[in-house]
């Protein structure tokens, strides 16, 4: 932007350990599979004092959040704003987790010990309330609340790894058998929403 001044450099120290931290913390859900992620477990891991890692994520929440938006980013994962994008978006994101499988097994095998997927389930019911509002519209609160629950269900890299593990399912298989899943559950509610508009 012209006329604005670069960064000072304390600031782009900040934004370099704060990297490094979150570096740290994605090593450590790819090799250290079942180990809490605790503030003081990513600072050893990142050659940093635990206050240091405290004062950039002051809560355990701060810290799973940003280690969310990382996975996020390295798996690609995205979300739809409207109807039309979810299946679409589906094989697509289907296809992401393949090109990065071995981090998103890992993440999933740590995700018990890490309380990062609270974020990633937060951000897809948004996602999905916000791409679904009309259907939702015309349903009932508990109606909606399932079609987003399962939609956000299907949409997921637990969803993927059940269908390749599970069903045994090749990953084309896999990403198909997701878009059906997911048109199904869409079309259902649909028809639900048809009804209840007639009555």
């Amino acid at each position: 932007m012209p006329g604005s001044r670069p960064p000072s450099a304390a600031t782009r120290q900040r934004a370099a350990t704060r990297r490094a931290i979150l570096d740290s913390a994605l090593q450590m859900l790819r090799e250290e599979i079942g180990i809490p992620l605790s503030h003081e477990a990513v600072a050893e891991r990142a050659g940093v004092a635990a206050r240091t890692v405290f004062r950039h994520f002051p809560t355990r929440y701060d810290l799973t959040g940003a280690l969310w938006e990382r996975l996020r980013d390295e798996t690609g994962t995205r979300w739809p704003s409207t109807e039309e994008e979810i299946v679409p978006m589906l094989r697509g994101l289907f296809d992401q987790f393949e090109k990065h499988a071995a981090l998103v097994r890992t993440s999933l095998a740590t995700s018990a010990n890490s309380g990062y997927p609270v974020h990633g389930s937060a951000e897809g019911r948004a996602a999905f309330r916000r791409s679904l509002a009309a259907l939702i519209a015309d349903l009932s609160r508990a109606e909606g609340n399932r079609l987003v629950a399962t939609a956000v269900a299907i949409y997921s890299a637990p969803f993927w790894q059940m269908l390749r593990d599970r069903g045994r399912l090749s990953a084309k298989d896999a990403r198909e058998a997701a878009a059906t899943a997911m048109d199904a559950t869409i079309v259902s509610a649909r028809a639900r929403a048809r009804r209840a508009r007639r009555g």
